[in-house]
């Protein structure tokens, strides 16, 4: 079974209270499977592991009722993701303005964010990198705007300009992995 730590699911929630409508999060609540709500209803523990199932069913509810184009949601959710643990995790290379060590430093962390797939790190120039996520687990698309929004966002943290990501294979829609390319100024 593949987990995912608690601090992933929290981006979802974070996300929906952004939005100021008390209404909408308890409904989304109460639209999750009785074992998913029990898991995040109450309290989610940032740095416990959860099964990926259970960010699957979230981000399935979200999409049904927040009313937006989901691409726009999970990019928004990847966004503030970035924000909220390039401060906790990658404080260095946002204070040295240093996108290949943000992007080298996932390698290192990603084992303990998700305990599936793996991710890999290629340095194509000073401004350039490619990555890959090699999954163990069926993942939805969702899953990849945020993963590429909080790619990007990382990138622009810590001092690319003008980034740049492209999508190369997609592991959402039958591709091996995903793989992107990231280019900044």
């Amino acid at each position: 079974m593949s987990d995912i730590k608690g601090l992933v699911i929290q981006s979802r929630l974070d996300y929906l209270e952004s939005l100021n409508d008390p209404n909408l999060v308890r409904t989304v609540l109460q639209k999750l499977s009785e074992p998913t709500r029990q898991a995040v209803g109450e309290q989610v523990f940032l740095t416990n592991m959860y099964p990926f199932r259970i960010l699957r069913e979230l981000d399935a509810v979200l999409g049904e009722n927040l009313g937006q184009p989901l691409e726009n949601v999970f990019r928004a959710i990847g966004e503030h993701f970035a924000g909220t643990i390039l401060d906790r995790y990658f404080y260095n290379y946002v204070e040295t303005q240093n996108p290949q060590a943000f992007l080298a430093q996932i390698k290192n962390l990603y084992p303990y964010l998700w305990d599936f797939g793996q991710y890999l790190y290629r340095k194509s120039n000073n401004h350039s990198a490619t990555v890959r996520f090699e999954y163990d687990e069926d993942i939805h698309k969702q899953y990849c705007w945020f993963m590429q929004a909080f790619l990007k966002k990382g990138v622009e943290i810590c001092g690319g300009k003008s980034v740049n990501l492209s999508e190369d294979a997609c592991g959402a829609e039958d591709g091996e992995a995903c793989v992107y390319v990231l280019e900044w100024k």
